[in-house]
């Protein structure tokens, strides 16, 4: 495997970036929330990774707390205490990752010109492995100021791992989420708000459908009414673009030869940090409700959202903005912030007062994708660039 990689002159080098990120790989960490029929069960282990996370930062020298958040979902908290009493630190990656449908071999992690293939290789398993190695370097020579590395459960559905941990209230000045970013600095993104709506009408025969009240193509007038409000909607963000509304599912009728009494439709609406989930719910549901009063023998039931992410809009001249920044022009790095349509735990992190960014390596498309891979030098360097910034943090 060594002919593949380039060592790099610090004390990180690109053979063992791939020797840990393999090994993170090939243990299945699947968020339950993905589960499907005929899935075999070792596929979700959070905990056995988190349980290997901790091993190797425990062998590394480092103080490690396994904290649960939920059976068989851990938290992984890893500290260094700083030596100056500069500003502290948090470090956030996630330990799941989405399903492998259609995959062959998800969980065999295969090295391939400079890139390491395999279910988590990008996401969000190259972020930890930046972050572990980068705790495992500046524990060999503490920074100015302390460093919190959580590896976090179940950011890939409902992220209680995250807002765990942040209900904990322990005192940061900054933090860090791991996402592929291509190592650029992300200061804002998207909110999410997801849905259900059931639109109700009244079965009949289809040899008599005057007898009855179609939930179909009640549904298909909703959503051309939710699509006109979104062109009403015109606020653009200069990083994040407009909000977004998709209906990301349509499951409607009964027996072939009968109107169709009931649709439901899942949404998915991506907010802009001026908006607030539950205000974009509302007046949805609002839309909805006056929708179903002008038609006749139709009920519309909105349910509660089942998802709400917060957006988030950190300041171009807030601290860790410039800190990462400044590191990133110093590594090669294009240092102007970006903002970006997904979300990540980052948001929880901002939402509970401390201002983070999203950084790591690789990129974006290759999140939940059939041949997902991550170049191993990026994550080498992403791990440098880690380093560099802890030990940047209270000084100019």
């Amino acid at each position: 495997m060594n002919h593949d990689v380039k060592t790099t002159a610090s004390g990180i080098d690109d053979a063992e970036t791939a020797k840990l990120l393999s090994l993170l790989v090939s243990i299945p960490s699947v968020n339950i929330a993905f589960r499907q029929a005929g899935d075999p069960d070792e596929w979700f282990n959070e905990a056995r990774l988190g349980a290997v996370v901790a091993d190797w930062l425990k062998a590394a020298g480092l103080a490690v707390e396994v904290d649960p958040v939920a059976p068989e979902r851990p938290n992984v908290i890893a500290r260094i205490k700083g030596t100056k009493g500069a500003p502290g630190m948090i470090w956030e990656g996630h330990l799941d990752t989405v399903q492998v449908t259609g995959m062959a071999a998800p969980f065999t992690p295969r090295l391939a010109d400079g890139r390491l293939y395999g279910r988590g290789a990008v996401d969000d398993k190259a972020c930890l492995t930046a972050f572990m190695l980068a705790m495992r370097e500046l524990s060999r020579n503490p920074p100015p100021g302390d460093v919190t590395f959580l590896a976090a459960s179940d950011e890939e559905f409902s992220f209680t791992g995250i807002t765990h941990h942040m209900k904990r209230s322990e005192p940061y000045a900054m933090g860090i989420a791991g996402e592929p970013t291509e190592l650029r600095v992300v200061r804002a993104c998207k909110g999410c708000v997801r849905w259900f709506v059931e639109v109700q009408g009244k079965a009949a025969h289809t040899a008599k459908p005057h007898e009855g009240v179609d939930a179909v193509k009640a549904a298909r007038k909703l959503l051309d009414i939710f699509e006109d409000e979104m062109r009403r909607r015109t606020e653009v963000h200069p990083l994040l673009g407009p909000a977004t509304l998709t209906c990301t599912a349509f499951e409607a009728g009964e027996g072939p030869n009968t109107v169709p009494s009931r649709a439901r439709l899942r949404f998915d609406y991506r907010y802009l940090p001026s908006e607030k989930g539950d205000a974009v719910w509302r007046s949805f549901a609002k839309i909805a409700s006056d929708f179903a009063d002008i038609s006749p023998g139709i009920r519309v039931v909105t349910e509660e959202p089942f998802i709400d992410s917060a957006a988030m809009d950190v300041a171009e001249d807030a601290g860790i903005v410039k800190l990462l920044s400044a590191v990133c022009a110093t590594h090669g790095i294009d240092p102007k912030p970006e903002g970006v349509p997904y979300g990540s735990d980052s948001t929880k992190m901002v939402a509970s007062g401390v201002p983070t960014v999203v950084f790591g390596p690789g990129n974006i498309v290759q999140a939940h994708a059939l041949d997902e891979h991550v170049e191993i030098a990026q994550v080498t360097k992403a791990a440098r660039m880690l380093v560099d910034a802890a030990r940047q943090v209270g000084k100019g």
